[in-house]
């Protein structure tokens, strides 16, 4: 697929961090098949947007504050999105 047949980036969610392109996105050619890092409340959510049963919860570590709070949860969350990512071959139901 050429450049320029490829789909261009949909605008990011609202709370998403950070986005990593699943392998059947980059086998299609398609940026929007992705696992999103979702920043909420107390924790940060990591979900594929292929396969939306696949998604983990890493919660803030509530005896820091700051970005000593939320480093080891966006560390894991990546750690965990990174090799989902890598291995997820589920492209999304098309809507109709």
């Amino acid at each position: 697929m050429s450049a320029s047949t490829r789909t261009q980036p949909a605008v990011w969610p609202e709370g998403v961090i950070a986005r990593y392109v699943t392998d059947a996105g980059k086998l299609i050619g398609d940026p929007n098949v992705t696992v999103d890092l979702i920043e909420q409340d107390d924790r940060i959510r990591a979900r594929c947007t292929a396969c939306p049963d696949s998604e983990s919860d890493f919660y803030f570590d509530p005896m820091c504050t700051g970005a000593r709070a939320t480093g080891w949860a966006t560390n894991q969350a990546a750690t965990w999105a990174q090799a989902h990512a890598e291995t997820c071959r589920a492209l999304p139901r098309p809507t109709a």
